[in-house]
């Protein structure tokens, strides 16, 4: 895999979710503990709360991350994703989403709303390579 990949997950969290429902599945599946994220309130549209959840993985920890998700996604979901790789990128990084109320129930589906953002980041060094570098990054 590749040694300089960046790993960024982003959970929002609105008043009424549970966010042990989150971090507990984060934990057990990925080795992501709560503390690892940083925390910052916020307000929603209505002045309702919200918590903007995010964390860091560098390293071998970005890449055992990425390994494990891909295993877990289920495989028309990446032949998906593999096929319309242009959707997923921009610059040097792919954005993924996982489904919250999956996670939830200890599964992984890639969702659209109601989702925790994946960034995965990976060094690009000649322009057009980013397609070829995400297909392969999605086959481990």
């Amino acid at each position: 895999m590749v040694n300089q990949i960046e790993v960024s997950i982003e959970v929002i969290l609105h008043a009424t979710e549970d966010g042990e429902k989150i971090f507990g599945p984060l934990s057990d599946i990925f080795k992501i503990g709560e503390a690892e994220f940083s925390h910052e309130r916020t307000e929603g549209y209505h002045g309702n709360p919200i918590i903007v959840s995010r964390a860091i993985l560098t390293k071998r920890r970005a890449e055992d991350f990425v390994r494990n998700l891909v295993s877990r996604i289920p495989p028309v979901q990446i032949e998906e994703v593999r096929d319309n790789i242009g959707m997923y990128f921009e610059d040097s990084s792919l954005y993924l989403r996982i489904g919250k109320a999956e996670i939830a129930g200890r599964t992984i589906s890639l969702q659209q709303n109601n989702a925790i953002k994946v960034r995965i980041k990976v060094p690009i060094y000649k322009k057009g390579e980013a397609a070829r570098t995400y297909t392969e990054l999605l086959r481990t």
